[in-house]
């Protein structure tokens, strides 16, 4: 389990770079497109549409950038709550092992000196009713 874990965040470390550079290469490529349609016109009749049809919104490469970022960063934190959880949930695992194991070690030996009082606490009834026998004997010979 805890190799899945590691693996995972390793994957998303890897990702998170690549991620950084797509993203850089689209702001760079969005910048290219700002300067081709640095001369736009700014009415509000071609409001987000350039004379091309490419939609020339301000700041949408930038804010893509900093979502992938976002994004490469919390599965990061996720894979590592999961390594954390993964580790704790296997010590966990160890506790109740080791528990069932001190619990069936105790049953046992209260189970058997349970056995052994009762064979003494037997023995002893058995021996009361000989003596009592005699007594009655005794008085009524």
């Amino acid at each position: 389990m805890n190799e899945e874990a590691e693996t995972s965040d390793v994957k998303l470390r890897v990702e998170a770079p690549k991620a950084t550079t797509r993203s850089a290469k689209a702001v760079s490529s969005g910048s290219r497109a700002r300067r081709r349609h640095a001369n736009l016109s700014t009415d509000s009749s071609s409001s987000n549409t350039c004379h091309c049809g490419c939609s020339c919104m301000e700041g949408i490469h930038a804010a893509i950038l900093s979502t992938a970022i976002a994004v490469a960063q919390v599965r990061i934190e996720i894979a590592g709550i999961q390594a954390a959880m993964s580790q704790d949930l296997a010590a966990l695992g160890d506790e109740v092992a080791g528990l069932r194991r001190h619990t069936h070690e105790q049953l046992s030996s209260t189970q058997s000196l349970m056995s052994r009082r009762f064979d003494s606490l037997q023995c002893s009834v058995i021996d009361l009713g000989l003596r009592l026998d005699r007594l009655l004997e005794k008085d009524g010979a």
